[in-house]
């Protein structure tokens, strides 16, 4: 019976379905990373199931001398070295379809959480203030109605937002990505530049993969174009925002706010100037953290690694980055 190695827990319905078909091999330590537990179980391993937190570098692939498959439960795949488990020709694949619903959900949260000044309200009440003299300035808000939405990556997320945004009533929405998407058009969504993207936005989305040509794609130039009045939501990875330049744009007014649920420092350092601005809303990179995405994406990377090594490679709904070894998995 093949092996397969659960790095971390994972929802138990997938661990049921693959404990049907394969020798499962948990992590004993939950959900806490131990290299050298992980290496001694992938020697005679054939499949792997990993989630971002569990850095899967060359060497971690190494150890696997006859595997065959790494499946992330999760969208994004950059804690993955692609690479390398393309020069060993072991597939890698991920769930992105569960986790860009719950994470274009968590984005537009995140955006009228920022506009209509929830988190402000939320402290206001707390801190004993509400009765003791008319509300601040400060809580006067902002409508989404009517904005125009610029969405940075047009992927599964950006597509999933475009609708709800469109729902909600945005006035308009831009985007800009690496390849035009008809699919968003239909949706109502303009192709522009990205200096266009930065210019006309008053909510700024980033949705966009984080790639060696998109690591700090948000910069102070690009920043220096927006709206004095504009806002930006980050739910795609820290390091494609600069977070220094974030840091100045917010100080010095060049913005009016940001919402974030990822950093380039995870997790984020208790003394980082971003906690103490009160024009700024937290999350600890939660977005795609939800029941239902949870559930449902463990037992679509179940599904993936079951279709791999029982049927062979198939390229519905499986990243691109497979390779020679995969192909023998038949």
């Amino acid at each position: 019976m093949r092996k397969v190695v659960l790095a971390t827990r994972i929802h138990p319905d997938a661990v049921e379905a693959l404990e049907k078909r394969f020798r499962v091999v948990m992590n004993p330590y939950g959900r806490k990373y131990v290299f050298e537990w992980l290496c001694e179980e992938l020697g005679d391993a054939w499949g792997l199931i990993v989630t971002p937190r569990i850095p899967v570098t060359e060497e971690l692939l190494g150890c696997g001398k006859e595997l065959r498959i790494v499946v992330t439960v999760s969208s994004g795949y950059d804690h993955i070295d692609l690479e390398a488990a393309e020069k060993l020709g072991i597939c890698v694949a991920n769930a992105p379809d569960p986790i860009a619903d719950a994470v274009a959900e968590h984005a537009l949260g995140l955006a009228l959480a920022l506009l209509r000044n929830i988190v402000y309200g939320d402290r206001y009440i707390r801190a004993g203030r509400w009765g003791s003299g008319p509300a601040p300035r400060a809580m006067l808000a902002t409508m989404l109605k009517g904005k125009t939405a610029g969405i940075l990556g047009m992927g599964r997320i950006g597509l999933r937002l475009a609708r709800l945004l469109g729902a909600v009533g945005a006035g308009r929405i831009i985007y800009w990505s690496r390849k035009r998407k008809p699919e968003a058009e239909a949706l109502g969504a303009q192709y522009v530049g990205l200096e266009t993207l930065f210019r006309e936005g008053d909510i700024l989305f980033i949705t966009v993969a984080l790639a060696p040509e998109t690591r700090h794609l948000v910069n102070e130039e690009r920043l220096r174009l927006m709206r004095r009045n504009a806002v930006l939501v980050n739910v795609s990875r820290g390091a494609v925002v600069d977070t220094e330049a974030l840091v100045k744009a917010l100080r010095e007014g060049w913005i009016a706010g940001a919402a974030l649920d990822v950093f380039e420092q995870e997790p984020l350092p208790p003394d980082h100037p971003l906690i103490s601005m009160e024009n700024v809303v937290l999350t600890p990179h939660i977005a795609g953290y939800t029941w239902e995405s949870i559930r449902e994406a463990a037992i679509l990377a179940a599904r993936h690694l079951a279709e791999f090594l029982e049927k062979g490679w198939t390229r519905n709904a499986l990243t691109s980055h497979c390779s020679s070894r995969g192909a023998k998995a038949t």
